[in-house]
């Protein structure tokens, strides 16, 4: 019997060289189109924002909706109606997403009807106090210059430079671009409307996906088995299973955890009366979501604004904030993150460092989870093989010499 030709090898040998040489020429075509390819790429995610917007809502917010529903409307309703199960579960989906959406509204209102008026008093405080304490620093400078005379000439050097510098900054940079600052300004009042109108976009969305979500999973569960063989397939679930669970996991602790440290820095700040102490502790909290480098990042710009102030309170806050980041990296964040990531501190700084690079500051958020993820995901195919192949799959066992040892062990229980 003839040979399907599917099954020829020379077919097969052709088909894999042509696959090849067509992926080198699109991208060989892609790189020498790279501008073109960047602007309708920008295109392209800028009308699906608000699609991507209500995903990231959706998916924050599944966790509250499916609380509200199993534990208070599909026993309520379930009392009403009963011996109407239909009814009962559209209902009970219907409320708790209501209540879902109108909690997250509730929670962002109330801070920001909390944080807001507290931080511009702060930023106007510090605006107008802002001549004062550099009135203060000069008289400091002048005391210093008594004191050491020979320091005068080349402060007064420098600074007689740096206000050249500074004039022709002016002159020759901001004077003749203040027509693009308008257009700037003018496009950054529309990015903002745009944003506004993605944000509701995206709030609709993410009411659609909520209420209809078994049949959006089910329909990519589906596709899955239609793209990929039965085995396979499961592995894909498998594998979307692992990802939601590390990386939904991360996230949602991340945040409940930055709050807390936010919230317990502002209690510690005006305990001890450090300036700006909700202006500070809100930089404390919103940047210790990026993991490692976050604490840093809050405390450096908050000590600088403490330090013109009171530098007494700059160091004190230094050190309140040393003592607060050691409980929350040594108790309040293994408590809440357990060890869902696993990864070391080499790793942690090397996946920040990546994906901020790449990606900015949402790089450097979702960095660590997503190389953890993979991380699990190869970890788990090495294991596997390992297995496979009858060798340990702990760790210690390659540690130099021992992994002989292990194998003569197994090869002498086998025989």
């Amino acid at each position: 019997m003839k040979k399907n030709i599917r099954e020829n090898k020379y077919f097969r040998w052709g088909l894999t060289a042509f696959v090849v040489i067509a992926v080198a020429l699109i991208c060989n075509q892609i790189m020498s189109n790279w501008n073109t390819v960047s602007d309708f790429a920008g295109v392209v995610v800028g009308a699906l924002r608000p699609i991507i917007m209500g995903l990231i809502i959706a998916y924050v917010l599944n966790p509250l909706m499916k609380v509200y529903e199993k534990y208070i409307f599909i026993k309520l309703f379930g009392k009403l109606f009963k011996n109407k199960s239909t009814l009962v579960k559209k209902l009970s989906r219907g409320f708790a997403v209501a209540l879902a959406i109108i909690t997250a509204l509730a929670i962002v209102s109330g801070l920001m009807l909390l944080i807001i008026p507290e931080l511009l008093e702060n930023i106007n405080k510090l605006i107008t106090s802002l001549p004062g304490y550099v009135d203060n620093m000069i008289n400091s400078l002048r005391e210093l210059a008594k004191e050491y005379p020979e320091l005068v000439t080349p402060v007064v050097d420098y600074f007689n430079e740096a206000s050249q510098d500074l004039i022709a900054w002016v002159s020759d940079g901001v004077l003749p671009n203040a027509n693009n600052f308008i257009k700037e300004l003018s496009m950054g009042i529309y990015g903002t409307f745009r944003a506004i109108l993605d944000l509701v976009i995206g709030v609709i969305v993410a009411i659609y996906i909520l209420g209809s979500k078994e049949k959006y999973s089910a329909g990519a569960r589906k596709l899955t088995y239609v793209i990929f063989k039965k085995e396979n397939a499961k592995k894909v679930i498998a594998l979307a299973g692992y990802t939601d669970d590390h990386f939904g996991g991360f996230l949602a602790g991340k945040i409940l955890d930055s709050a807390i440290i936010g919230v317990l820095s502002f209690i510690v700040f005006t305990i001890f009366n450090i300036p700006y102490a909700l202006l500070v502790s809100v930089f404390v909290g919103v940047t210790n979501v990026i993991p490692f480098f976050g604490p840093f990042l809050g405390a450096v710009p908050a000590g600088l604004l403490i330090l013109l102030v009171n530098p007494w309170k700059a160091l004190i806050f230094l050190i309140l904030i040393l003592a607060i980041q050691q409980l929350d990296g040594n108790v309040i964040g293994p408590k809440i993150l357990g060890e869902k990531m696993g990864l070391d501190s080499f790793a942690v700084i090397f996946s920040i460092l990546i994906f901020g690079g790449l990606f900015g500051i949402a790089g450097m958020i979702v960095g660590v989870p997503v190389f953890a993820t993979v991380f699990g995901i190869v970890n788990a195919i090495c294991d596997k093989k390992l297995a496979k192949k009858n060798l340990p799959t702990n760790l210690d066992a390659y540690e130099k010499g021992k992994i002989v040892e292990e194998v003569a062990k197994k090869e002498a229980t086998e025989e």
